[in-house]
């Protein structure tokens, strides 16, 4: 299976995939983008708590997981300039990204984005594909990816999923598949990458991602 946790998130508030033909030296676009996500990050200090609290935690997921890293940032403030975007800003929203490792061989990291309407969600839901960013420091190898047809979960009104086949560069081993499963909840998008082994299902995907849209019902403290 894959040999690296899934990527980080980026300003765009879109998972990253990773592609091997990225050059690992930064252009001008990217450190300006990175220069935005370290701001869209300060910014959102004040707000962190009451955002990282609508995401699921490693207490709530089945097993010995540990959380790896968590963040929070200003919505919209990467990437395309879009309606929904701007609306997100203008709302204040605060996207919230938190990883976990199973401490063995599985990882998987869950995001929640807040936007204006069920509406504007419904909206980034169609840009997610379109948006998803090359990850220049993967360890792998992408052989093959494709979208994947799937039934929305329990509370998701729509979803999309993507499956990556990726190889080792470093060294021998087997192949790995990496799931990516995006939806629109509410007026919020969720999106969950997960790899590593044993290789995840679309089944057991949709059941996350099911318990994270239910997590979103629970009244914010």
């Amino acid at each position: 299976m894959s040999h690296a946790s899934p990527a980080r998130p980026t300003a765009a508030d879109v998972p990253v995939r990773p592609r091997p033909e990225v050059a690992v030296m930064p252009t001008p676009v990217a450190l300006f983008q990175q220069v935005r996500f370290a701001y869209a990050q300060l910014a959102a200090r004040s707000s962190k708590e009451a955002a990282m609290s609508r995401v699921l935690t490693a207490a709530e997921l089945d097993g010995a997981w540990q959380t790896l890293d968590q963040r929070a940032w200003l919505t919209g403030h990467g990437g395309p300039a879009t309606d929904w975007g701007r609306r997100a800003r203008e709302g204040g929203s605060v996207t919230a990204w938190r990883s976990f490792h199973d401490g063995a061989g599985r990882w998987v990291w869950v995001q929640v984005v807040p936007l204006a309407s069920a509406e504007d969600a419904a909206s980034a839901l169609a840009e997610v594909g379109k948006r998803s960013l090359a990850n220049p420091r993967s360890e792998v190898r992408v052989v093959l990816e494709q979208n994947v047809p799937l039934e929305p979960f329990p509370g998701a009104s729509a979803v999309w999923a993507h499956e990556q086949h990726t190889r080792p560069l470093a060294k021998p081993g087997p192949d790995g598949v990496s799931l990516l499963l995006a939806a629109a909840v509410g007026h919020h998008v969720i999106v969950l990458a997960l790899s590593g082994t044993p290789a995840w299902d679309w089944e057991a995907a949709s059941a996350l991602a099911a318990r994270q849209a239910a997590r979103l019902t629970v009244p914010e403290g």
